[in-house]
């Protein structure tokens, strides 16, 4: 009986300890803004060093969070910012940051698999993070065209001057004799087939025949690639895994490397409307050259079929030039690009 009771006592001492303990805590509220100015910095992590308390800022940088009574340390991260930690004093309940811009990028969040992220400084995986404003400060007609130069070790070519086609991109070198050596795409967590389509237009044109007399393949037909449909204004960011160990995550199909697209979506915080629009025009920059006639002689020494000298001296207009006809005029060209994204009503949208 002493013994039951003496548990029982043991028990009620250690839950009023407990309570107690749990109790010893205080309310530490702030704001989080951007360095040198007033700009709040929402969705940014505070957590308590040593605990499992914390919260999220926001979308006017505001906080507040349970932090225990005594001295106590707060780590504050937020995607594109510097890390930074705050010593917070016994009985202190009001605290301001400011963080710096992470100019390294080393504390980004990188995704390394389909829902797996991690801090560019601890991945595994040699891994390029090219942003939204780097992708599009200068126009381009595709996605691949856009990273071109903007990813160290990548080789990015074109087999061919269409719109939109026959671009390669090496990120590991050929590893392969016959099967592809292009990379895995993978745009918001679903990997895309990213095959090149040929247009048929050499068999159209017979412009590429065997002695045989057969069409030959047209492996260089000005080839499509399906990447070409995405627009490189929808996206958020893209990250670029380089690393040998993208296989273990994407098995075989990430041998060659993975392009990982993040597109843009809602986010909490205020609605934000970015409007961009662009100007330009379009020329010229090589010609092949016309050959213009100065006499009816040379007209018949040329040999046509069905023109004679006769006919050029008869003609009003003795040297016509198609190509100024076709690339002559200079009208503006323009593109207008607006977005908007924010919350409403606990919904994110993003138009």
């Amino acid at each position: 009986m002493k013994t039951t009771r003496s548990l029982v006592m043991s028990f009620m001492l250690l839950a009023l300890f407990s309570t107690s303990a749990w109790a010893q805590t205080r309310r530490v509220s702030g704001r989080v803004t951007a360095e040198g100015s007033s700009d709040p910095v929402p969705s940014a992590t505070i957590s308590v060093v040593g605990t499992a308390l914390g919260g999220i800022t926001d979308g006017d940088g505001r906080f507040s969070i349970p932090v225990p009574a005594g001295p106590a340390t707060l780590r504050i991260r937020r995607i594109g910012y510097t890390a930074k930690t705050v010593n917070v004093a016994a009985g202190l309940t009001d605290v301001n940051v400011s963080m710096a811009k992470d100019v390294l990028e080393l504390d980004k969040q990188v995704i390394t698999g389909t829902a797996t992220t991690v801090a560019s400084i601890n991945a595994a995986n040699a891994v390029a993070v090219v942003s939204s404003e780097n992708l599009n400060r200068v126009p381009s007609q595709t996605l691949d065209q856009a990273l071109q130069g903007k990813i160290s070790g990548a080789v990015i070519t074109s087999n061919s001057g269409a719109p939109g086609g026959g671009t390669q991109i090496q990120l590991r070198g050929v590893s392969t004799v016959n099967a592809g050596f292009s990379p895995l795409y993978v745009i918001d967590g679903v990997p895309v087939s990213n095959a090149s389509i040929p247009n048929g237009l050499n068999v159209i044109t017979q412009s590429a025949r065997s002695s045989a007399g057969t069409n030959a393949p047209s492996t260089q037909d000005q080839q499509v690639n399906r990447i070409a449909d995405i627009n490189p204004n929808d996206i958020e960011s893209i990250q670029v895994l380089k690393g040998p160990s993208a296989s273990s995550i994407y098995g075989s199909r990430g041998t060659n490397g993975v392009i990982l697209i993040t597109t843009k979506q809602g986010r909490s915080g205020k609605t934000a409307l970015d409007i961009t629009q662009r100007f330009g025009q379009s020329r010229i920059s090589n010609t092949i050259g016309i050959k213009c006639f100065t006499s009816a002689a040379d007209v018949d020494a040329a040999g046509f079929d069905g023109f004679t000298g006769a006919d050029w001296t008869a003609a009003d207009n003795k040297c016509h030039d198609y190509q100024k006809e076709l690339y002559g005029e200079h009208a503006l060209s323009y593109q207008t690009l607006m977005s908007m994204r924010g919350n409403s009503a606990g919904t994110n949208f993003f138009i």
